[in-house]
């Protein structure tokens, strides 16, 4: 009997900005990515991998390569152009033909409701998530997606990372912002989105009883930089505060202690409405999610300045002496998967699912139209092997592996020369050329995986 479960889930997580273009095609609405002027590297948002028009060519190559689950973002502005007001039609049809075309080959789909991106309209009319009204049309936009995808879809997932989720709006506010107002601002995401999240659960239950919601974080393990007991002090608070207290809303829903001191010493507690707190109470999750791609040391003065830090760790991390890192410095570090499920799994008893994990690589196509990509599989190998210790040893009820970015796509920050795929996607960060598809040595041997549910590495 082999270590992973029957109906262990394997494939891939996308999300829509990245992958589908046609930015102001089929009546979609402008998000924030479609207003970013153009990345570091030179590239846009706006055709992308062109998925929106090359759906079905992609989905096939999925399940040649066996995928049983691929998770992917709705365009909130694809479906309600302004957010809230009028729904339209082609957007949602749009994902419902996805949904069909991954159903056709066994492909179960995993629906993210929100990636980092929303209309352009609920930021200039509420300021994003800072706004209440941004819940209001959140719940609007859920109801319409779950009462439309109906029994097609029995997983869903309401935030890409909503402990990054809530940080990322502060590197947008102007640079003499003090801390304290970053705090603030923070704080009020945060609550809006622990809102939102929790509609999910209470509109599954009403419209879709059959679906399961999971709370999705970016799980990022700090390590102490040395056995001072003040590294080893400072490592937990930065796992607290950007690992746990996220998850312990999620899983419990019920504001953690320290997170609640932590708002009240600031001043800067939210303002809660009379029935939010057993809003979000009764609307937990199902199954915890998580993207994993480093562990990061942590040195004690770096606590310090608090909320800012802890972007500091994650965009220029220290570097580990025992690790490797990519060349985009960031650590290689299987061990750390296994230590991530094991700690979801142990504190919250909850199904694990991990959705992101992938190494990132400056690549070219090579004579025989392919990649030798032995690094990549050697990454996924290593990764893998862990997994299979945190389910066999450590008894981790773990649902699923979902590589990031099966198919080459625009990185985070709009690179496409940082490509996670098994299929290479003809395409530079300045050139559209023919975004013509071809497969990696990664893809025969993620085939075999798959196929022997991660029997054979």
């Amino acid at each position: 009997m082999g270590v992973f479960a029957k109906d262990f889930m394997w494939g891939g997580s996308v999300s829509s900005m990245q992958t589908e273009g046609a930015w102001n095609e089929g009546g979609k609405g402008l998000t924030v990515y479609d207003l970013q002027e153009k990345t570091k590297s030179g590239s846009d948002w706006k055709v992308a991998i062109d998925f929106y028009h090359r759906y079905k060519e992609d989905i096939a190559l999925f399940a040649q390569m066996g995928f049983t689950a691929y998770r992917f973002s709705l365009s909130w502005a694809r479906i309600l152009p302004d957010g809230e007001g009028e729904l339209n039609e082609e957007g949602l049809l749009f994902y419902e033909q996805v949904i069909d075309e991954l159903l056709k080959y066994n492909i179960e789909p995993v629906v993210c409701l929100y990636h980092f991106d929303m209309p352009v309209a609920l930021m200039k009319k509420y300021g994003g998530w800072i706004g209440r009204e941004t819940v209001d049309a959140f719940k609007k936009y859920t109801e319409i997606v779950i009462r439309r995808f109906g029994t097609r879809v029995k997983y869903y997932i309401p935030f890409n990372e909503q402990n990054a989720a809530s940080l990322i709006s502060v590197l947008y506010l102007p640079k003499d912002t003090s801390e304290l107002e970053k705090k603030r601002i923070i704080a009020v995401n945060m609550h809006h989105m622990f809102l939102a999240s929790a509609s999910v659960s209470h509109i599954l239950r009403k419209y879709a009883p059959h679906a399961k919601v999971g709370g999705m974080v970016n799980f990022t393990p700090f390590y102490p930089a040395s056995c001072r007991p003040e590294d080893v002090f400072a490592a937990q608070k930065a796992n607290r505060g950007y690992n746990y207290q996220t998850l312990d809303v999620l899983a419990k829903g019920e504001y953690p202690a320290d997170l609640l001191h932590e708002w009240k010493a600031a001043g800067i507690t939210p303002p809660f409405e009379d029935g939010d707190l057993e809003y979000i109470r009764l609307g937990t999750m199902d199954f915890l999610a998580h993207s994993y791609y480093m562990s990061a040391p942590v040195k004690a003065r770096e606590t310090a300045e608090g909320i800012s830090i802890i972007l500091k760790l994650l965009t220029e991390p220290i570097k580990n002496e025992y690790l490797e890192q990519t060349e985009w410095g960031w650590t290689i570090d299987p061990v750390g998967i296994r230590l991530t499920v094991k700690e979801i799994y142990d504190r919250y008893q909850l199904p694990v699912f991990t959705i992101e994990c992938g190494i990132g690589v400056n690549e070219e196509l090579n004579e025989n139209q392919s990649i030798e990509d032995d690094y990549r599989i050697e990454y996924f190998k290593n990764h893998l092997n862990q997994l299979k210790l945190a389910v066999s040893e450590d008894g981790v009820n773990l649902m699923g592996f979902l590589t990031w970015g099966p198919i080459d796509i625009l990185s985070s920050q709009g690179e496409m020369k940082k490509r996670y795929g098994f299929i290479y996607v003809n395409r530079t960060d300045t050139e559209l050329l023919d975004l013509a598809r071809y497969k990696k040595k990664s893809f025969e041997w993620f085939k075999k995986v798959i196929a022997s549910n991660g029997e054979e590495l």
